[in-house]
């Protein structure tokens, strides 16, 4: 014990030292209060927990997925929730139309900690399932929730949770098989020119969590999976190879910018107040990495009683992309902390009686520059020349024209989904300037895309609406 004892101590002090020598860069992130304002919610549902994964569905709509949650009402008068939550996991689903507006699904026909979202078998029973990243296929949303040990925190399998369309009603919970002890679902990326989803996971050595990535086809994620290897793509789990030299929270999400390929991340913080505060990028020119080159994003401060809270678990969402920001989530929390020196601000030295600030265990939102996760910075047209448009029409349907003024040479036309993923790309050298460019889209599904213009003199962006 010891032993083990001073070798963790010594990694704290290692890692704290390298993510230090790191941290004097200036980030130019910044907290989205706006965002953060979305989730302090004080009735009518979840009102509290953590997790904070994002599903974009095809209507608009985002399923928001939490772990341990509180759908109590928060007490407005000092804006406390007590000690213990009421559920394991929670989901909620943000409207299209008004962010402010989310719905809670639970199992009300259960009372107690049986109305937990996800559970296994019909009757009132209670499994550890957490949630991990998900995705909507036809006419369903497949979901991936981590199914623990309630006392060793181990993990024992994988599920997958199906919701019908569009009522998202829970069509079946099916067992994935054995994956060996890796965590996979800790983000899905979907790739649909190649016809796969990579499916990123990770598994504990030691004390740090290492990262792994398989895959599957479009419509295969029941059957069997392919596993990133230091010789490629193989059907033996026990080959995976690690896609970073870095290790990673234990959950993680993977992003694309660009036709690059981002890891963000959170220095593991074991847990501790006070520790595990900074969020960083790693980059690859490919899904399976290695994703190398650390980048500081943000360093977090939040803090209550003049006390830092358990800050843990960054994960990207961008679908929410805006203004050439990434949104990013953290989760905080005060462990409960009974003995005396206190690390965390230990608002539950009495679980039964104390009670918390609900935000103190509610997610907070950043916004980080496209250019700061890059490590790019564009270079965008004068701020004096001002286009209305560059796309018409805009929306559309099955297609739209490019046009550009006389004195704009394009270059090259990307167009993302709103998920970062490229779904057409071209180049426009030998395209007459002033002359309209025909764009098809009738292979592109509706909702709302970023259309990248690379040109002689900068770069234009613009969002495109497809019906």
């Amino acid at each position: 014990m010891v032993s083990f004892t001073l070798r963790f101590v010594f990694s704290l002090v290692f890692l704290s030292a390298c993510y230090a020598a790191m941290s004097q860069f200036f980030t130019g992130s910044r907290f989205d209060s706006t965002f953060t304002e979305y989730f302090r919610r004080d009735s009518g549902g979840w009102t509290a927990g953590d997790a904070t994964i994002s599903v974009p569905l095809s209507d608009r709509r985002v399923i928001w997925l939490f772990g341990d949650s509180y759908i109590v009402n928060v007490d407005t008068t000092d804006n406390t929730l007590p000690c213990l939550f009421q559920i394991r996991n929670c989901m909620t689903v943000q409207d299209s139309a008004d962010l402010n507006r989310m719905v809670t699904h639970i199992d009300s026909t259960q009372t107690g900690i049986f109305r937990t979202t996800f559970k296994i078998g019909e009757t009132p029973q209670l499994e550890l399932l957490w949630p991990d990243h998900g995705f909507e296929h036809q006419d369903t949303v497949f979901i991936i929730l981590s199914h623990i040990d309630n006392d060793t925190w181990d993990l024992i399998d994988l599920y997958v949770a199906r919701l019908a369309m569009p009522g998202l009603e829970i069509a079946g919970m099916t067992v994935l098989p054995d994956k060996s002890g890796y965590s996979f679902g800790r983000c899905i990326l979907t790739d649909s020119t190649a016809g796969y989803r990579y499916i990123y996971g990770n598994k504990v050595n030691w004390i740090v969590w290492e990262p792994f990535v398989a895959r599957c086809p479009l419509d295969g994620i029941f059957g069997d999976w392919e596993y990133w290897t230091a010789s490629g793509w193989s059907d033996n789990i026990s080959a995976l190879w690690k896609i970073s030299e870095f290790p990673v929270s234990p959950s993680y999400s993977v992003v694309t910018i660009d036709g690059r390929y981002y890891l963000i991340t959170q220095q593991n913080g074991y847990l501790t107040c006070g520790l595990g505060r900074e969020i960083y990028a790693y980059e690859s020119d490919y899904p399976t990495g290695p994703f190398t080159n650390p980048r500081l994003l943000y360093t977090i401060e939040n803090m209550l009683n003049e006390h830092y809270l358990l800050t843990y678990n960054a994960y990207a969402h961008p679908f929410f992309t805006a203004g050439n920001e990434l949104l990013i989530s953290y989760n905080v929390n005060d462990r409960v902390d009974t003995l005396d020196p206190y690390i965390c601000p230990s608002q539950c030295k009495n679980v039964w009686t104390d009670r918390i600030d609900a935000d103190s265990y509610r997610p907070k939102f950043i916004r980080v520059p496209l250019g700061l996760i890059t490590g790019v910075e564009e270079r965008d047209l004068p701020h004096d020349v001002v286009y209305a448009s560059i796309l018409f029409p805009n929306p559309a349907t099955d297609r739209t024209e490019l046009r550009l003024p006389d004195d704009i040479v394009p270059e090259q036309l990307i167009i993302y989904s709103a998920d970062g993923q490229v779904v057409l790309a071209f180049r426009l050298e030998g395209a007459a300037p002033g002359s309209p460019v025909p764009l098809n889209l009738s292979d592109m599904r509706p909702g709302i895309y970023l259309v990248k213009v690379t040109t002689d003199t900068g770069t234009l962006k613009q969002k495109l609406i497809v019906r």
